[in-house]
């Protein structure tokens, strides 16, 4: 069976409120055609597809044990269908789930979400969670972040990603540069124990060079105190599983940006992974990218979300 903290989190934490802190810097060219009209999340209605970005990893006795990231459009495709309020989730291999909420059927013992969060249940035994993450204690208003995880064969297939509002292509940011404020949220495997990470004292950066066509990003992983079920002798309160650096680029004439994680030189963690995700809103107002690293004894999965 999977890790209850693991799936606790791709359940709700990822959805969780995230305590982001807003600033802006940077900039892009402005062009000389009318700007584009973005609708909020909020205020959309009717029968709408999202493309998104994120990772995909599995998880078997305990542990995950493959991990892959999917650019923005080759990931899960999301569709929501008003008249049946049902989301149908489609996933990069055709695989589908169908969620609705007036077919919803939480599994006994679980707490009622944050009103900022929809978690759904179908009788397969998949699970579907999403929400708005906030800004400052402000929703922000093009991005979403999500988590879709089903078990076949006692092996759990989960999906992090992000998606929203996307940039137009044509309104993305020519040149300049921008730093986001940032917030990240996640899980971390270390030798067999699952633990969600401390979103008050884990920390991400992100900035983008429009000119160049590249991000970068930072990473420092802090968990929050296990469960009694997955703590052992001697585990510190706040363990801190290291740093970790990466660096990617924007695709042509997309919203979306890809690249690669690394431990930093003075981690005492070693590991590896990727991040994909994308800007969304008016001239790349806002980001978003799910990751993951993987090494020896240790693999972490989140997102990271900013707003500049």
């Amino acid at each position: 069976m999977q890790s209850f903290e693991m799936k606790r989190w791709l359940l709700a934490g990822s959805a969780m409120t995230l305590g982001l802190l807003l600033s802006g810097c940077g900039g892009g060219g402005v062009g000389s055609t009318p700007a584009p009209t973005y609708t909020k999340l909020a205020d959309l209605t009717g029968n709408r597809s999202f493309k998104s970005a994120g990772i995909r990893l599995t998880v078997g006795s305990n542990q995950p044990f493959s991990f892959s990231s999917q650019k923005y459009g080759a990931g899960v495709r999301i569709d929501y269908t008003a008249s049946s309020d049902s989301y149908t989730l489609t996933a990069p291999d055709g695989t589908t789930d169908t969620f609705s909420s007036s077919t919803n059927t939480p599994p006994p013992g679980l707490t009622t979400p944050p009103s900022d969060q929809t978690i759904l249940y179908n009788s397969a035994g998949s699970s579907f969670a999403i929400a708005a993450p906030s800004v400052n204690g402000v929703a922000l208003s093009y991005t979403a972040v999500g988590a879709w995880s089903r078990i076949q064969n006692n092996v759990l297939s989960a999906y992090v990603a992000v998606s929203g509002v996307p940039t137009i292509a044509s309104d993305m940011p020519r040149t300049g540069t921008a730093t986001y404020q940032t917030s990240i949220a996640g899980s971390v495997f270390e030798s067999g124990s699952a633990q969600v990470l401390d979103t008050a004292a884990s920390t991400a950066t992100f900035s983008a060079n429009f000119g160049a066509g590249t991000v970068a990003t930072t990473l420092h992983l802090v968990g929050r105190a296990p469960s009694p079920t997955f703590a052992s002798a001697g585990t510190p309160s706040s363990p801190d599983f290291g740093s970790y650096s990466g660096s990617g680029t924007i695709a042509s004439g997309s919203p979306g940006f890809s690249g690669t994680l690394a431990s930093t030189a003075s981690s005492a963690v070693v590991a590896n992974g990727e991040f994909s995700g994308a800007f969304f809103g008016p001239q790349a107002k806002e980001m978003g990218y799910g990751w993951y690293v993987n090494g020896g004894v240790l693999n972490g999965q989140g997102v990271v979300v900013g707003t500049k």
